[in-house]
């Protein structure tokens, strides 16, 4: 099912036409799904990995635009003087940059799931200095990325990228005193949801030059046009597009496959699962259905 392109009474049309054993979402959230009503032998799953690699594309595009905003290197003019015939080149001492790029940058990853870790990966090989936001950090020998349960810490940082799942435990989990404590100047890049953080603070805090922010979800979706995040030189905005890339469109199949083999395998855990269903009843199904048309 792709929830995004239905209203939420078709939503509900949809799961109560049939006694589902298994529905996959082509999402990679499910927060417009209530845990509390879904039934448990329905088992429901999510596209959990295949959008890690168009998200932390997106987030490099975010922080790299953010790092040269104030202009890229091949806007330079080459004002250096010509060598003479055996000197060695002169080297530029100037950059319009003014120190910029991730070599030594301080990035803060909220959530440690596919995109999270995708995310930390890319920049850490960049040189950043990666802190990961989990809710049970964890020391992993030989590792330079930093893991952290405290929400200050992450928000120190030239850069912070929230991916985590909208849950009951991170709505506004970055909120108006968090966002406050933020080190001034820090670029939040938004790709998860919008009730994670206090958007009127965020709004504020842009307004006012404390704060950057790249956006992808906003709330609503999409702004009113005299919404103040619209008309700040201190915030990007994009149309819920941070998923895309060639070939995304199609990219859930691939995950939609790994959950039907798991499926079809005697004691396999199931991945992309989201709890409290459970994989019994839709995995007697699936083993049904490949029973079938084998015979």
């Amino acid at each position: 099912m792709a929830p995004h392109e239905l209203s939420p009474t078709t939503r509900e049309t949809v799961l109560g036409a049939a006694n589902w054993s298994w529905v996959h979402l082509t999402s990679a959230g499910a927060d417009f799904i209530d845990p509390g009503t879904w039934p448990a032998d329905t088992l429901l799953t999510r596209s959990w990995r295949c959008y890690a690699s168009p998200l932390a594309e997106y987030c490099l595009h975010a922080v790299l635009t953010h790092e040269w905003r104030r202009g890229t290197p091949w806007q330079e003019r080459d004002t250096r003087a010509q060598p003479s015939a055996d000197a060695p080149p002169v080297p530029a001492t100037g950059s319009t940059g003014g120190g910029v790029g991730l070599w030594g940058a301080d990035i803060g990853i909220a959530g440690f799931g596919a995109v999270g870790q995708r995310l930390a990966a890319v920049f850490d090989a960049l040189g950043a200095r990666v802190t990961v936001l989990r809710r049970r950090p964890e020391s992993v020998p030989g590792s330079r990325i930093t893991q952290t349960s405290c929400i200050a810490r992450a928000l120190d940082a030239d850069h912070l990228v929230v991916a985590l799942p909208l849950t009951a435990d991170t709505t506004q989990l970055f909120d108006r005193a968090e966002l406050s404590r933020a080190r001034p100047g820090l670029h939040l890049i938004n790709v998860s949801r919008a009730d994670i953080l206090d958007q009127d603070a965020l709004t504020e805090l842009c307004a006012a030059g404390r704060l950057f922010a790249t956006l992808d979800v906003t709330a609503p979706e999409p702004l009113p046009a005299d919404h103040p995040l619209r008309h700040l030189s201190t915030v990007r905005l994009s149309p819920h597009i941070a998923w895309r890339s060639r070939g995304s469109d199609v990219a859930f199949v691939d995950d939609f496959a790994m959950i039907w083999q798991a499926l079809q395998r005697t004691g396999s855990d199931v991945p992309g699962v989201v709890p409290p269903s459970r994989a019994i009843h839709a995995r007697a199904a699936v083993r049904g259905t490949s029973t079938t048309g084998e015979s």
